[in-house]
């Protein structure tokens, strides 16, 4: 981070329901970023990812002759990574207040969400410590990447409401002290700023979400809810993807023209960029790179 306290590294993420090339997307800028000399990393948090299969990737995360470093983020991975950096942490606050063990850890890690809200403070970590010139973010499916907005919303008033009460507790706060054990306070206002910084960043001039959807009914639909969630929680929206329109059969162009016509009607506040369906297989770096020019008003150069 500069001394101005703009992010050196910038992110690209791509957002929308499975199935309809997120990770293509990503995995296409990614290669284009770091056929260019940028330093790339792409990560990936879907629950199944497949970048390792797109890239054609053997046991090494980083390609040969590319500054582009891969991490696939699968759901046990992630939780496991959060129990690392804040098990001891829950531990230490919910045992200030009730009589528990250590196995309140797994219990917790366990509830749905945390694997999701862990990925975004783990990205802005990454954005931070600025190894990279731009991290490429291929997200979990739509519904998933909702769920992780809403919870960091609840998560803020939680943290609140916990500190409230903590206080009201001094006599548990009395015998911690005593026993010079963490003060559950500051855990917890901790974590209350770690909240703020993560939904600030995804408002960032340093932060750009594009949102991938195919021209089907439901896709769209779809589309038209992610789009107002994210205009909710103030995210930095660039452009609107639609993949895989087709060009030669005249009954699927028909329809799929009226499904982007559809979409210039909800949403034509956003750039919409129409990609046709590709006559040649999306996996490999070359066919990645030919796939990128697809992508020229995306990729930031």
């Amino acid at each position: 981070m500069s001394s101005w306290g703009i992010y050196l590294t910038s992110i690209i993420s791509f957002w929308g329901k499975g199935g309809v090339g997120k990770t293509t997307c990503a995995a296409s800028t990614a290669v284009k970023l770091a056929s260019n000399g940028l330093k790339t990393l792409l990560v990936s948090s879907d629950p199944m990812p497949s970048l390792s299969d797109i890239l054609e990737l053997s046991s090494s995360n980083t390609l040969q002759d590319l500054p582009l470093h891969v991490l696939e983020l699968s759901e046990d991975k992630v939780i496991e990574m959060w129990k690392r950096e804040y098990g001891d942490e829950v531990y230490q606050v919910i045992s200030a207040f009730l009589p528990v063990d250590k196995s309140i850890i797994d219990y917790v890690a366990g509830a749905p969400g945390i694997a999701d809200e862990f990925c975004l403070a783990y990205v802005m970590k990454l954005q931070r410590e600025g190894a990279y010139d731009y991290i490429v973010w291929d997200t979990a499916p739509a519904g998933g990447t909702l769920k992780l907005l809403k919870l960091e919303e609840q998560l803020y008033k939680h943290l609140i409401e916990a500190t409230k009460l903590y206080l009201t507790v001094k006599s548990v706060l009395k015998k911690i002290m005593r026993r010079e054990e963490a003060d559950p306070l500051k855990i917890l206002e901790s974590w209350r700023k770690l909240a703020e910084e993560t939904l600030a960043m995804l408002s960032s001039n340093s932060f750009k979400a594009h949102i991938v959807t195919i021209p089907e009914w439901l896709s769209i639909v779809q589309t038209e809810r992610l789009v107002k969630e994210l205009t909710a929680f103030k995210v930095n929206i660039g452009k609107l993807i639609v993949n895989q329109v087709a060009l030669d059969d005249q009954a699927r162009k028909a329809m799929h023209q009226k499904y982007l016509s559809m979409l210039k009607e909800k949403l034509g506040f956003l750039e919409i960029i129409a990609i046709p369906v590709q006559r040649y297989e999306l996996r490999g770096l070359n066919n990645l790179l030919k796939f990128s020019m697809c992508l020229a008003d995306v990729i930031p150069f």
